[in-house]
């Protein structure tokens, strides 16, 4: 019996088990995140995660922020001195 809109029963059965993230990509933001738990304020995390090398959409991914907002908390987080 064939699936409906052309997809496979093993395609469909792949999407209900797991969010389709590969497994790599889940290490990664797992690391990001201990990188950052001890910060409370996510404006404040959003340098640490790109220094780290995680791009401006995963990082507003991890966050929940928009990209736009991680580009300037970024730049704003750059800019500030060390204390």
């Amino acid at each position: 019996m064939a699936s409906r809109k052309g997809k496979s029963a093993a395609s469909s059965k792949a999407g209900k088990e797991g969010s389709g993230v590969p497994a790599a990509d889940k290490i990664a933001r797992l690391l990001g995140m201990l990188l950052v738990k001890d910060i409370k304020k996510k404006t404040d995390q959003v340098p640490l995660l790109r220094s780290a090398g995680f791009a401006v959409s995963e990082v507003a991914d991890m966050l929940g922020m928009a990209e736009n907002h991680v580009r300037v908390a970024d730049h704003h987080g750059r800019k500030k001195k060390p204390k």
